[in-house]
């Protein structure tokens, strides 16, 4: 596996897909692996982790972390798959997963829950079949918000929203076409913020930095400087201090930079953190904090960090 990862190899890396045996083997932690799915279980108090690509293979392993260990899960859930969406329902208690891709069968397009310990595949319709989109969970509308990512190797534009039973999209402007974009829903305000992304996984295709906010009616663009130009970043919002925190990413090189979104402006933090891109960033309800697992700056991660006033820490090893 190379040492540098381009935003093409980053999104599908051309290796020979090798068959998967969902939840095989127990170690002590989750393998590293690129493009995981990623959502805090706030009921249960667990990380839940999912998928990803790993030394030639798509995962189908779902792992939890409990805040003192990692453990596997047992059971049947979604096909191996890479950069699939998840997120946290928090009036139901359940997670949402979507998409993905995965050989021979390419994008995906399944919408799946998980309460408790347990995935369910949800017989209903949905969005045209895509990967490296984003989800988040607007708790005032109750919505489940998707938007854009990529679908045969070029960008997506459209904005999606989950009632709980039924898909149905509600929006084709706004963002342009886009993925492995930040996006978090600011639940003081009841605005989705998306932050940056690529058009395509090209390495010609242009990286964005422009913010753009969902109201559950339309998008506006907000004119706020910020980061500089950047794909496979990510961004959680800390309702402790009412404010999105964005982490590293970039068009090439992995950055260790931390920026701050309190609505009106971005302010870079004093501190940086682990260099990574294309980690997940979610806020730990049992600790009050702003998570951050996994992702990539030469290699593949999976170790857990917790950012704090002060700067960030390393959680596991």
């Amino acid at each position: 596996m190379p040492g540098r990862l381009t935003k093409y190899s980053a999104v599908r890396l051309l290796l020979l897909a090798l068959p998967v045996v969902a939840n095989a083997q127990t170690t002590a932690a989750p393998p590293a692996a690129y493009s995981v799915g990623a959502a805090f279980d706030a009921a249960r108090g667990r990380l839940v982790v999912f998928g990803g690509f790993l030394g030639g293979r798509y995962v189908g392993d779902t792992w939890e972390w409990d805040g003192a260990r990692w453990s596997m899960s047992r059971g049947d859930g979604p096909s191996a798959r890479n950069s699939p969406a998840m997120v946290y329902d928090s009036r139901r208690g359940r997670i949402l997963l979507f998409g993905g891709d995965a050989r021979p069968t390419g994008d995906l397009g399944d919408t799946w829950e998980r309460i408790g310990e347990s995935w369910r595949q949800l017989a209903i319709a949905g969005p045209p079949a895509r990967t490296t989109h984003v989800m988040a969970y607007d708790s005032r509308r109750d919505r489940v918000v998707l938007f854009g990512g990529m679908a045969n190797n070029d960008g997506l534009g459209d904005t999606w929203e989950f009632d709980g039973t039924a898909w149905s999209r509600v929006a084709t402007d706004g963002p342009s076409a886009r993925g492995l974009f930040a996006m978090a829903y600011d639940s003081a305000r009841g605005r989705t913020v998306l932050f940056g992304g690529t058009s395509a996984p090209r390495p010609d295709a242009p990286s964005y930095a422009d913010t753009w906010e969902w109201d559950g009616t339309r998008w506006a663009r907000i004119d706020a400087a910020g980061p500089s130009a950047r794909d496979h970043t990510q961004m959680a919002y800390d309702p402790s201090h009412q404010r999105m925190v964005l982490h590293g990413g970039g068009p090439d090189q992995a950055s260790s930079e931390t920026w701050f979104y309190d609505g009106k402006r971005w302010t870079r933090a004093s501190f940086d953190g682990p260099s990574r891109r294309h980690a997940k960033m979610l806020f730990d309800a049992r600790q009050h904090a702003v998570i951050l697992y996994g992702g990539f700056s030469q290699e593949p991660s999976n170790e857990l960090w917790q950012v704090g006033a002060s700067g960030w820490r390393k959680v596991t090893q």
